[in-house]
């Protein structure tokens, strides 16, 4: 394995592990603490997620990553699109009665 492979095995790692967490806040909440005095499940994502910037970092940094664009990693440009996207669909889920709030 090389560097690389190692790197994408920790991303995809990391990756499950956010999943996992957004699971236990969709089932319990987003307060919810388990055990007592652990951190709560929103903390638990926000640490996950920075798990997860932390490994795409060290691909980009350590010039094992470069996209087709030659664009770095976290681009402002392309979270505004997919921001833009997920608040299409939103608006269709709302329009279908799927939605709430």
């Amino acid at each position: 394995m090389n560097t690389t492979e190692h790197l994408l095995t920790c991303l995809a790692e990391e990756a499950a592990e956010l999943s996992q967490a957004c699971a236990k806040a969709l089932r319990f909440g987003l307060d919810d603490q388990y055990p007592v005095g652990d951190k709560s499940n929103q903390d638990k994502i926000a640490k996950e997620f920075n798990d997860v910037l932390a490994i795409m970092d060290m691909l980009q940094n350590g010039g094992w990553f470069t996209t087709k664009l030659n664009t770095k990693v976290v681009s402002n440009r392309l979270i505004a699109e997919k921001i833009s996207r997920v608040r299409n669909w939103m608006e269709y889920s709302r329009a279908r009665g799927m939605l709430r709030e």
